[in-house]
Order: C-alpha cells, then sequence, then structure tokens
C-alpha cells in the first residue's frame, strides 16, 4: 500500500494543477446535476483529460468503466458509437453522443460552463505530461480483474471523489479493474458539492464511497479497496 499511494502521489504531482479544484462558472449555490454518462478506462490520458474538466466544472457523472477485456460496457460504446474508442460521452439531456476527448471538454464548457474556455493548459498539456500518472501507476486501471464478478450490482455505487486525488485515483482504479459502474460526484476545491459529502460521512476528505446495495460506507481507502475486491470479484486478494 505504500507504494501505491508513493506511486499515486508522483501521479498526481505530474498533472498539477488540473482536476483538482472546481470553478464555478454560474450563480447557483446548488450543484449542477446533468444525466452525463461517460463511457471510459482510468489509464487512458484522453479519458483523465475529460475527468480533469468534470472536475473543474463541478459535474457529476455516471461512469461506465471500459477497461481491456470488458465483458460490457466496450459493447456498449461500439453500438451506440459505431466504433470502440474513448472517451465516449453521452449526455442525455441533450440527445448528444460524442467521441474525442478536445471536443468533449469543449462541449461541456460551453454547455455547463456559459461558454468560457478550460484552464490555460488543460488541453494542452495532456499531450506533454498526461501519460505520466499512467506509466507511474504501472497501468492500473487499465484492465479488466480476471476473477471480477461477471453480475452487476442493481444499484451504481456512488464515489465522492476529485480527479487529481492520489487516494481516489487508486479507488477508481479498483472500480475500473472490477468494471463497476459508478456515480462520480466530483468534489474538488470549492465545489458546491460538499454539502453532500458533509452531510454522507461528516468530512470533507476523500474519497468517499457508498455502496446502496450493501450499505457499505467509507472514507478509508485501504478498507474500500478490500471491500470492493472481496465483494465484486470471485477471489480475495
Amino acid at each position: 500500500m505504500p507504494c501505491q499511494v508513493a506511486t499515486s502521489s508522483l501521479a498526481t504531482l505530474s498533472r498539477f494543477p488540473w482536476g483538482t479544484k472546481s470553478k464555478l462558472y454560474t450563480s447557483l449555490t446548488t450543484p449542477i446535476t446533468p444525466n452525463l454518462h461517460l463511457f471510459e478506462f482510468e489509464a487512458c490520458p484522453f479519458c483523465r483529460r475529460v475527468r480533469e474538466a468534470l472536475t473543474e466544472l463541478d459535474l457529476s457523472v455516471e461512469v461506465y468503466p471500459c477497461p481491456k477485456g470488458s465483458v460490457r460496457h466496450r459493447e456498449v460504446v461500439t453500438r451506440t458509437g459505431g466504433k470502440e474508442q474513448f472517451p465516449f460521452l453521452i449526455d442525455q439531456n441533450c440527445g448528444v453522443s460524442m467521441y474525442e476527448s478536445g471536443d468533449i471538454v469543449k462541449y461541456l464548457f460551453e454547455r455547463y460552463g456559459e461558454g468560457t474556455r478550460p484552464s490555460l493548459g488543460l488541453l494542452e498539456s495532456t499531450i506533454l505530461t498526461g501519460w505520466m500518472p499512467t506509466i507511474l501507476r504501472a497501468g492500473r486501471g487499465m484492465t479488466l480483474w480476471e476473477r471480477s464478478r461477471l453480475d452487476l450490482p442493481p444499484v451504481k455505487l456512488e464515489l465522492f471523489s476529485y480527479e487529481n486525488n492520489p487516494y481516489a485515483r487508486i479507488v477508481r482504479e479498483a472500480l475500473c479493474e472490477l468494471e463497476l459502474p459508478y456515480t462520480l460526484q466530483n468534489v474538488g476545491e470549492g465545489s458546491r458539492r460538499i454539502k453532500l459529502l458533509l452531510d454522507a460521512s461528516g468530512t470533507k476528505e476523500v474519497p468517499y464511497m457508498i455502496d446502496h446495495n450493501t450499505g457499505f460506507q467509507s472514507g478509508d481507502y485501504k478498507m474500500i479497496l478490500s471491500y470492493l475486491f472481496e465483494t465484486y470479484s470471485t477471489a480475495i486478494v
């Protein structure tokens, strides 16, 4: 575990300052909760670019992990969009679906950021340092765990996180490797969603995960990892 935290912390440094702060682009005091579905996998640098934008825009999203070897969600992308490429975004509110991370980020800012532009360097830096977390984390969050369960939980898990948090990254990697869909509640610095986190956990710390299927709740990343692999794989690791 110490090694995991060390490499995840280095990954955070490599993408500083993106994916940490939520910038409020509207005068609304309550969180914007569009019906967004994101098909992606954690280790992909272009998927990371979209998740960084979602943190900045303070948007929640339903995440459908698509690791290599996927038995569920990659097929949905191919059937819906016509090709197996990631990230793939569906905005159910507007009937919009699209590939290409740059196009997705620009769309999100135009639609939910009042036409503003992403933070300086968010788009451009992906080519330069976007691969660093993938390399530092040795491809975690890329491939389906070979003993993951085939059956899906009836209700999506819920994760409070922000993109560049080192502990939350480790949990998202596990969710991806187990191909577990979840609602991602982005709570970057300045987020309007902090009250939801405080109500659920009593603290502002992330990650905080809730499994509405079993009642499990925890803000300890090690407990979350143990729970996920014990509950949603066929072997304890």
